[in-house]
């Protein structure tokens, strides 16, 4: 599995009919381009685990998390052309991002220690 990770915060002057209309066009990204294997997207929430936690210098309010069976699946995705509206849209709409795409592994396999050391290229 590829993850495509989108971590964005919205411009401040962005209205809620903007705002509104992004949440739209990704919406219909999601259910129309069938190489989207799964998303989820969020929104930041502050969770108090009783001790002091560092999130880095910059933090999101809202991710999005695609999951594709493959590269190949990704760039599917990445050029299809609701996917460059939904990049128009975006940057129009968002002062700052950070994308990440990475390999997923599952956490809870028997597989994890030979993919985070012994796979490593």
């Amino acid at each position: 599995m590829i993850g495509h990770l989108v971590f964005f915060n919205a411009k401040p002057e962005a209205t809620d009919n903007q705002l509104r209309s992004f949440a739209k066009a990704i919406s219909e990204a999601c259910r129309q381009i069938s190489a989207i294997h799964r998303v989820k997207i969020g929104r930041r929430v502050i969770v108090d685990a009783g001790y002091a936690r560092s999130f880095g210098d910059k933090t999101y309010n809202f991710a999005a998390i695609f999951e594709f069976t493959d590269a190949s699946a990704l760039k599917q995705y990445l050029n299809h052309p609701l996917h460059h509206e939904l990049g128009r849209l975006f940057w129009e709409i968002c002062e700052s991002t950070t994308v990440v795409e990475v390999e997923l592994a599952d956490g809870k396999g028997d597989r994890l220690v030979d993919f985070l050391v012994l796979d490593r290229k």
